[in-house]
This record gives C-alpha cells, sequence and structure tokens, in this order.
C-alpha cells in the first residue's frame, strides 16, 4: 500500500447534522455493556484519490472479531458517483476523554450507494504491517423488526460537535417510515436522540445492548425548524452482512445467541465462535402453512397491506397454492421456491393476470420475519416493477427441513453443496454464483448454457434488475492458470474478474476487477476486488 498519513482538520460530514433530542430514554445502559459498546465503536476517515486523508469523518460498529465494521455508505465513499475510498483510516478509543487514537487501514469490502450502508474490513495496522489474525471487541446484532415506538435507544459516534472525542447519546424510537422518508414502512427508524455531524455510521443500540440500526441522517423541517434524526435499521443490513462477514453474532427475536461464519467470508480471527446452521435453504414449502405477508409500497400512494395467507392445495404447476385475506378481502396466493433464480416467491394475484410478489433470498431470511422486496407485474408478459419491500412471518406449518425442491449438487468445482470449493474450480452449467465487484455492486449468476466456444454462460442481475450477460470459466494456457470471469450490461464496456488457487475461501473466489473500455481494450484499469461464490 502506498498511501500516507497527511496532516488534515478534522471536517463534519454534512449528510448527518446536528439534531437536539426532545426526550431522553429513561433506561441507562450498563456500565459494562456500555464500556463494550465504547471499545467496539470507532472513528473513519477515508483518503483521497492522492492516497491523503481527505478531512472528512464519520463512525462504525465493528461487528466481528475478525476485524469487520459497519458504517455508511457516505462516509466511506461518494453516493452519487458510487465509488468508495481506497483506504479507510481506522481509529479505536484508548480513553473516553481523548481522542481516538489511529490504529488501523482497513478497505471497503461490501457497499450498497441506494442503502447507504457500506462493511469495511480490517487489513493492515496504522503503520502498514498486515494484521492477521484478530479478536477484537466487538457488538452483537439485535432484531430491529422488534422495536416499537417509544422503545429506548442509544447511539454511539463521534458527532465531533463538541470535541472528536466518543460521545453517547440516548432517546426513544419515534416513529417508523418508507424509503422516502415520507410513506409507510420499516425502512428507517426516526428517533429523538442527539446526533450531529461524525455520528454518521455509528451504531444504535436497544435496552439489551444489541446493535439495532446504523445512525444515518436527519431531516430538517424549514417550516417548523424541527429536526429528526433517521437510522437504517439493521434488518436492511442483512443483505450485506451476511455473505461477507464472518464470526457474527445474532441476539434476539427470543431465540438467545447465534454464532455465524458465512462461507463467503473468510473467519481470519483467531479462535472461532461456535456457530449454528444457516438458515434452511430452500425452506419447506407444502400446503398446511400460514403466512402473514406485510407489503410497504414506497411507489405511487405509499401504504402498507397486511395479507394472511393459508396454502390449501397445489396449482397445476405444483406450486403450493391458498387464500390471501385481508379484511373483507381476498385473493389467490401463491409461495413457491425458484430454483433457477434461487429465490423463494410469494405470489398474490386477484385476477390471474396482474400480480404483486415477494422475492426472499437466503439473507432474508436471517431475521423474523423474513425481508424481502417487493415487485408489480401489470401482466403474465410485464416486466417486474419494483415497489417497495416485504415481510413474511411462517406462523404455522412450517417443516423441519427443506423439502424435495432444494438445489442439487453443482458440478465442477465443489464436491458437494456444502462443500469447499477445490482446485482446479470449473464453472459449470447449472451452478449459480453470486458476484461482488468493490464499489460496483453485485449480482446474482446463474449459469443457463454454453457459449459458441463452449464457456459457461448466463445472465446476471443486479438488485435492481438490471441485466448483465456473463461468461464464466477455467483457464490453462500460456498465459497462466485462472478462473475468469466477463460481464457486460451494454455489449462495449466489460467488468472482468480474475481468480488464482490462492484466492479460494471456503466456497468463494477472491480476486482482482478490471475495467475494460471496449473489446479491443486488453490491458484493462484495476478496478479493486471480485468475491464470486457459489450457492
Amino acid at each position: 500500500m502506498k498511501i500516507r498519513v497527511a496532516a488534515a482538520a478534522f471536517a463534519a460530514l454534512t449528510v448527518c447534522v446536528s439534531a437536539v433530542s426532545s426526550s431522553a430514554a429513561a433506561q441507562v445502559l450498563p456500565k459494562a455493556t456500555r464500556d463494550k459498546i465504547v471499545q467496539s465503536t470507532v472513528m473513519l476517515m477515508p483518503t483521497g484519490a492522492d492516497g491523503k486523508i481527505s478531512g472528512s469523518l464519520g463512525s462504525g460498529s465493528v461487528i466481528s472479531p475478525a476485524g469487520y465494521v459497519l458504517t455508511n455508505f457516505h462516509v466511506v465513499g461518494d453516493i452519487e458517483s458510487r465509488k468508495v475510498s481506497d483506504w479507510i483510516l481506522i481509529r479505536t478509543v484508548k480513553f473516553v476523554d481523548r481522542e481516538p487514537e489511529p490504529t488501523y487501514w482497513g478497505r471497503v469490502v461490501a457497499a450498497d450507494a441506494n442503502l447507504d450502508l457500506a462493511v469495511v474490513r480490517i487489513l493492515e495496522t496504522y503503520d502498514q504491517k498486515p494484521v492477521g489474525a484478530l479478536n477484537l471487541p466487538f457488538v452483537e446484532l439485535g432484531d430491529s423488526n422488534s422495536l416499537t415506538v417509544g422503545d429506548p435507544i442509544f447511539v454511539f459516534g463521534f458527532p465531533g460537535t463538541g470535541g472528536n472525542t466518543l460521545t453517547y447519546t440516548s432517546g426513544a424510537v419515534s416513529g417508523f417510515t418508507g424509503e422516502n422518508t415520507q410513506g409507510s414502512g420499516r425502512q428507517w427508524i426516526k428517533h429523538d436522540a442527539q446526533t450531529g455531524p461524525g455520528n454518521s455510521g455509528g451504531g444504535v443500540f436497544d435496552e439489551k445492548g444489541l446493535l439495532i440500526g446504523v445512525n444515518s441522517a436527519v431531516r430538517v423541517n424549514k417550516d417548523t425548524g424541527t429536526t429528526t434524526p433517521y437510522a437504517r435499521p439493521l434488518a436492511v443490513a442483512w443483505g450485506l452482512v451476511t455473505p461477507n462477514v464472518p464470526r457474527f453474532v445474532v441476539r434476539g427475536a427470543g431465540s438467545g445467541a447465534a454464532a455465524s461464519a458465512p462461507s463467503s467470508a473468510a473467519a481470519s480471527g483467531s479462535g472461532s465462535a461456535s456457530a449454528t446452521p444457516q438458515p434452511k435453504w430452500p425452506p419447506a414449502i407444502a400446503p398446511g402453512q400460514s403466512y402473514q405477508v406485510s407489503i410497504q409500497r414506497t411507489v405511487g400512494s405509499p401504504k402498507t397491506e397486511s395479507w394472511a395467507l393459508t396454502l390449501k392445495d397445489r396449482a397445476n404447476n405444483g406450486d403450493p397454492r391458498g387464500t390471501a385475506t385481508q379484511g373483507s378481502q381476498s385473493q389467490t396466493g401463491y409461495v413457491a421456491y425458484d430454483q433457477k433464480a434461487d429465490v423463494v416467491w410469494i405470489d398474490l394475484t386477484k385476477d390471474g393476470k396482474t400480480m404483486t410478489s415477494c422475492a426472499f433470498e437466503i439473507s432474508g431470511l436471517r431475521t423474523s420475519p423474513w425481508v424481502g422486496r417487493a415487485y408489480y407485474y401489470k401482466d403474465v408478459k410485464a416486466k417486474p416493477e419494483r415497489v417497495g419491500d416485504c415481510q413474511a412471518l411462517v406462523k404455522t406449518g412450517t417443516a423441519p427441513a427443506p423439502s424435495g425442491n432444494a438445489t442439487p449438487a453443482p458440478s465442477g468445482g465443489a464436491a458437494s453443496t456444502a462443500g469447499a470449493l477445490k482446485w482446479p474450480v470449473k464453472p459449470a452449467v447449472g451452478q449459480t454464483w453470486t458476484l461482488e465487484v468493490q464499489g460496483r455492486g453485485a449480482w446474482t449468476m446463474p449459469l443457463t448454457a454454453l457459449s459458441d466456444k463452449g464457456s459457461p454462460r448466463g445472465t446476471a442481475l443486479t438488485s435492481s434488475g438490471q441485466k448483465w450477460t456473463a461468461y464464466y470459466y477455467y483457464l490453462n494456457d500460456s498465459s497462466g492458470e485462472g478462473v475468469i470471469l466477463d460481464m457486460t450490461a451494454d455489449g462495449k464496456t466489460y467488468i472482468g474478474c480474475e481468480f488464482v488457487k490462492s484466492g479460494i475461501l471456503g466456497r468463494s473466489l477472491r480476486g482482482k476487477a478490471y475495467l475494460y473500455a471496449s473489446q479491443d481494450d486488453k490491458q484493462g484499469t484495476e478496478a479493486g476486488s471480485c468475491v464470486a461464490t457459489l450457492k
């Protein structure tokens, strides 16, 4: 790493501005809990294009002893350009009455500009030496879906308005709102804890000291002069956390503690947490089950619908089917696992033509209720329109194990669906991979056919539905041995990922990404890291 620290004056982030609390929570976190959170709260300072500290700062929470930090995207990158800083200076608290000390360097390993969330991994010490195995203080994760209005919350971070020492404030949940901060939903938590510039990315905790949100922004009403701070609920962050962070601990929803070491992330910390299995995937779906399906619409007139669905029989194609009711209204509901897309769908339709569908991936099953995305189809042939978010609570009839619609064991580089990759990894038709490119997004990539040259290919989809043409193959010739992935959305510019044997970690391949301006561009420009995971 060639970057060096340059002297820089502390400058406040503009997204999280000052807000004065109108009330304080009566509860106080026990001292031992506060001390643990303090040791797990870090200051983040991104570097600019010149490798120097840019002058901005934010906060973050260490959520894994292996050195992974959850924060806001705007703390470590630019939302407009969707680019993240190459390196992040991480400062830790040794004494609460002193400014945090420069301790580590980290890089962004997962980010979503739309959600304004990011995960930073600690990689080097302050003097630029590899950290090796880490066993850091970290916070446990709670259930943000269990929150209700009036619940006490506690915020930790570095607001800077009273100096750059750590600040602890308390308040209460004021309410919830949809994605546009106007409509119905739980995409944002409104609260009244005092925050200031630099609190962005800091942790919001419940009365048990569990992380339930990321303090992100504030809305100022110019007419009334009132301010409302907003935090992202932890439930919104699961899609970033579960595939990328090893050894995080979930404690909430009455389930006790569950430690997790996702297969797609390296458990690089020293020691090991006793991990409970990941959610059963795909879940068993059968007649006799009942679901409570909540759809939070953020497009058009924001509203929330809640449907009670009981599966009674099967449709002609074998999908479990039943009747969904909301008051005096009713419609037909279907619940099915789509093996090709690796998604569980809940479809609701009144006329068999128009349809509202909820899509749930495995990351959405880590919470109770499930968390997913809502789509609307004008007719059976129309393209889906993203209209909001979904939650689904399986109320009765859940089976203990997946049914026969589980994904078959893929051929090629994996010995079984539960096994680690083995070299040489040879991508094959029938496999489904996920791909994450640093600072550029994530794709789900089923390999469905062979190209004219015999390479496995497929259509890679982003979370927003954008389609990329992907070619993924094993190469061993005079140029070397590796696994190559090429993707294009326009047939002109390409993202290419290169993986070698040393990049195998569990069921993931980690390598370098390159951006190619055209088919004639043979060199490309290095564009960060790539992580491809066999599902």
